[in-house]
């Protein structure tokens, strides 16, 4: 355990610090809860997430790599009986092992595997939902299209490189598919309408809806079709597809007098299809739902079509959410997923993006914040609170989308500015679909 600089905690002696206690359970230099969850793969709850961070830590720090190989072994002896997502399964640990290769025969082994398995299950499951859309059965699962465990994830970890162009094209085909109207109900509604969230997962909403945010809803398929166009991989109707889920979600967009647009996190059949749009509360200001990840999305998609009528809404958007009387609302979390961290990793970039000094220092008002949050006295440094629903005890722990190895990738990237998104880079926020 490393002695804070000159009494403080700033952001690159907070990720410094979790990097040492993640090294020190990894060698068994320390005993505790480990790296993540046992029991869990990939990105989310998985190992893969501390080697995520060593893995970018290592760019400057050859040494972090050992520990890297080790994290990566861990994961890859349990994360082919798991799921086949982006951020929750098999996909995780194939982009950690991508990012952490430095040459072509870097973790081959591990990538050809996970490859070979990712391409046979995205088969599977893509003949199942062009199944369910033959039969006419409206509402797609959002698990099966989403970010975190769908094929959306799949999409953005086979354009990674090396690269499948092929299993890409496939994904694509897929998504804009899944914009064709259909029929349900009172009448037309969007192809991504969807079923509740099981009761085990969400007991409160028991609603058919559609689903707005980055992580579960639609502006995740928006993402990767314009990061897709942009470079150059293209399908028919590709365009077509964009435009529709763009102006889907410019039409929901919510005018706050004050401060500015801002979206809900889903709306319902009924909302949908009243004549005029009802004025609904934003969601909360995170990554996984609200206004940042959606305002992300729609502008790489005004970015890779030139609508500059979206980019602009999109950087209103981001400035709005620092507008508000209130600043970032619902944000108690330090995390990646729903808290600080992910705000800050969207600010950052689109600050870049839009040379706009003002959102540049928003993002290192947010990272400042975690800093004096940060908890030398506990785990990891960054303990949430619990989740009713799903995670009943505390987190303290070194994983990517809830833990600690996301908040000091983060931090990371305050202390070194965003990578640009050069052929052959994979920058490590590619996981949350940000680039």
């Amino acid at each position: 355990m490393t002695a804070a600089p000159a009494g403080r905690w700033d952001p690159e002696a907070v990720a410094a610090e979790i990097a040492a206690r993640i090294r020190d359970r990894a060698t068994g230099a320390d005993t505790g809860t480990g790296t993540g969850d046992s029991a869990a793969a990939g990105l989310g709850m998985g190992a893969s997430g501390a080697a995520l961070l060593l893995s970018e830590l290592s760019k400057g720090d050859p040494g972090s790599r050992t520990t890297v190989h080790a994290l990566l072994a861990a994961e890859a002896g349990i994360a082919g009986a798991k799921g086949s997502g982006l951020i929750t399964g098999l996909a995780g640990l194939g982009f950690a092992a991508k990012h952490a290769a430095r040459t072509p025969r870097d973790y081959a082994t591990v990538r050809d595997r996970v490859d070979a398995a990712l391409r046979h299950r995205l088969g599977k499951a893509l003949d199942a939902e062009y199944g369910r859309m033959e039969s006419g059965v409206p509402g797609a699962d959002r698990e099966k299209f989403d970010v975190v465990s769908g094929v959306t994830g799949l999409g953005r970890y086979f354009l990674a490189e090396p690269s499948d162009p092929e299993a890409v094209h496939d994904v694509l085909r897929y998504l804009v598919a899944l914009t064709e109207p259909v029929k349900a109900g009172a009448g037309p509604l969007p192809g991504w309408f969807s079923p509740p969230w099981p009761a085990a997962v969400d007991p409160r909403r028991r609603e058919w809806v559609l689903d707005l945010g980055l992580a579960h809803g639609i502006a995740g398929p928006l993402a990767l079709l314009s990061l897709c166009w942009t470079r150059g991989l293209r399908v028919p109707g590709h365009d077509t597809a964009i435009r529709r889920i763009a102006r889907w979600l410019m039409s929901w967009r919510q005018e706050d007098p004050d401060a500015g647009p801002g979206w809900p996190g889903t709306v319902s059949a009924g909302q949908e299809l009243v004549p005029a749009r009802p004025a609904l509360e934003p969601g909360r200001a995170s990554w996984c739902y609200g206004s940042p990840g959606i305002a992300r999305a729609l502008h790489l998609a005004g970015v890779a079509l030139g609508e500059d009528a979206w980019a602009h809404t999109a950087a209103q958007a981001m400035r709005a959410v620092f507008a508000r009387p209130d600043g970032p609302r619902g944000l108690d979390d330090p995390g990646l997923c729903h808290g600080l961290a992910g705000l800050a990793r969207i600010t950052g970039r689109m600050a870049d993006e839009l040379d706009d000094p003002s959102l540049s220092a928003r993002a290192d008002e947010i990272a400042e914040r975690l800093c004096a949050r940060f908890d030398p006295g506990t785990a990891f440094g960054f303990p949430t609170a619990p989740v009713p629903s799903h995670r009943p005890e505390p987190l303290d722990a070194p994983t990517f989308l809830e833990g600690a190895a996301g908040v000091a990738l983060v931090l990371l990237g305050r202390s070194t500015p965003p990578a640009g998104t050069a052929d052959g880079d994979l920058p490590w926020d590619a996981a949350l679909l940000l680039a």
